[in-house]
């Protein structure tokens, strides 16, 4: 801990008084835990007793933290369910999207889109809208947006080159070339999951998705026209 420079008067007093101002008692560790369980409990949360297996310790303290936001409890046992082997389908997985605090709070807006093969549609409303779509694909859940559109570009090869250099830029998002129904070439960002995989997973795919997205616009904004 930094300590505090003595000022004048400070030195004034203890040179009066003949002897130097004790440093204070460092609290021991179980003073801030004390206070921590004193904190919990005085906002209402009760302590319950779980075992489990070494391995899980940490997957058990991100459930806590969880069960401490009373909006999730509900998407919470969607995803209890889920670790029992079952795969999402994508109603099941647009009903717990529909659950978040984001989707509450009107920071995310869910559509869910009908055709030959249905997805979901999430407007990004705190990035200008930006869409984000997620299709459950066999055994794999698939989460991308467009990145930028092939006409777009001033050199393509050299962005090319840049992109396929971009590999340790976007942790757990690719980029990819798709030609939309309409004809148009565009780039994809991208990722994919375990259809098996928890809300949690998923929902970290989606942010990780949206935080890359905007990386890769500003790293590769001198591509563009």
């Amino acid at each position: 801990m930094k300590r505090r420079s003595p000022s004048a008067s400070d030195t004034e007093s203890a040179s009066s008084q003949g002897e130097r101002s004790k440093p204070s008692t460092k609290k021991p560790s179980s003073f801030y835990m004390k206070q921590m369980r004193g904190g919990l409990s005085a906002a209402g949360y009760v302590k319950h007793e779980t075992w489990v297996l070494p391995e899980n310790r940490s997957l058990l303290k991100q459930m806590e933290k969880q069960l401490r936001q009373p909006i999730l409890a509900g998407s919470f046992m969607l995803e209890d369910y889920m670790s029992a082997g079952n795969n999402w389908n994508i109603d099941r997985l647009f009903s717990a999207l529909q659950a978040l605090d984001e989707v509450a709070s009107k920071e995310i807006t869910p559509t869910l889109i009908q055709g030959s093969e249905q997805s979901i549609k999430l407007e990004m409303n705190e990035f200008g809208g930006l869409p984000i779509y997620i299709a459950v694909v066999g055994e794999q859940i698939i989460v991308d947006t467009v990145l930028v559109d092939l006409e777009s570009i001033k050199d393509v090869q050299r962005f090319n080159d840049a992109v396929l250099r971009s590999r340790e830029m976007f942790p757990l998002s690719s980029i990819g070339i798709e030609t939309m129904p309409n004809g148009q070439t565009v780039y994809n960002m991208f990722g994919a999951l375990s259809s098996e995989s928890s809300l949690t997973n998923v929902v970290t795919e989606i942010k990780t998705l949206v935080d890359n997205v905007q990386r890769a616009s500003e790293a590769f904004e001198s591509f563009f026209n």
